[in-house]
């Protein structure tokens, strides 16, 4: 049980890390929020402060379930392997070491992020779900996502 918890944990920093993601850069009349996925959209900055973003619960929730499955084939994979070699007290060794600087990084990534959230209920900000595609209907404006990865905050 434990190690299902460790690996929702893990998936939850690499989805707010921004590993790997989609950003959606809009353009229009007017200045547009940046919009970030891993791959479902889930966040958006603000712009009022370059320091600050909104979330979207479901957006958030979803890729969690996502980077959880593919950890999760990743780690009965990395298990496998390691039984089958001849030096499984060292590459388990390696495996445990990498599972404690994936949670530290997890750690903080959830830490720097829960400090950049959003204040706060607003008018008008709906926070179950960003629905990009009716913005951009709504604003005119047209969006163009592209792959990123390791982007810095």
């Amino acid at each position: 049980m434990i190690k299902y918890i460790i690996i929702v944990f893990i998936a939850t920093g690499i989805v707010l890390s921004l590993i790997f993601g989609i950003e959606y850069s809009c353009q229009g009349k007017e200045v547009f929020p940046t919009y970030f996925g891993s791959p479902f959209i889930f966040k958006k900055t603000s712009l009022g402060s370059s320091m600050e973003f909104f979330y979207s619960v479901s957006g958030l929730i979803v890729n969690i379930i996502i980077w959880s499955i593919l950890i999760t084939w990743i780690n009965r994979l990395a298990l496998r392997l390691i039984q089958k070699s001849r030096l499984k007290f060292i590459f388990y060794s390696i495996y445990k070491t990498v599972v404690v600087l994936l949670l530290l990084f997890s750690i903080l990534n959830i830490i720097i992020d829960s400090s950049l959230m959003g204040n706060g209920f607003q008018k008008g900000l709906n926070y179950w779900y960003i629905d990009l595609d009716k913005e951009a209907e709504d604003w005119e404006m047209n969006c163009d996502g592209k792959w990123i990865s390791l982007k810095s905050k």
